[in-house]
């Protein structure tokens, strides 16, 4: 039996902390790895900022990219989540290529 879903959970350390806080480029780039995924978005990412960290979130037709930050600790744990049979290890490498870890 095949999989419905893919999913890949990472967590990227050393990353400047003034990346981390840029939500605007946060927000563009979660977008980016949705097109690199190919999953279309229901809307625009959310942000919510709280002590101590940064969250981003797209929300897609069949799946997610959600990222946490803490910029103090330049750590980056970023969830995708697609429908099968897409590769969500293109939306890992633009974020991985963007945030420079």
């Amino acid at each position: 039996m095949s999989a419905t879903f893919n999913h890949q959970l990472l967590e990227f350390t050393s990353i400047d902390p003034a990346r981390l806080r840029d939500t605007h480029a946060l927000s563009g780039l979660v977008v980016a790895a949705a097109g690199a995924v190919g999953m279309p978005s229901l809307g625009p990412p959310v942000v919510r900022e709280g002590a101590g960290g940064i969250a981003v979130a797209l929300l897609c037709l069949e799946g997610h990219i959600v990222l946490h930050c803490a910029p103090d600790e330049g750590a980056c744990l970023v969830e995708i989540i697609a429908r099968a049979p897409a590769d969500v290890g293109k939306g890992i490498d633009v974020i991985s290529r963007r945030l420079g870890s």
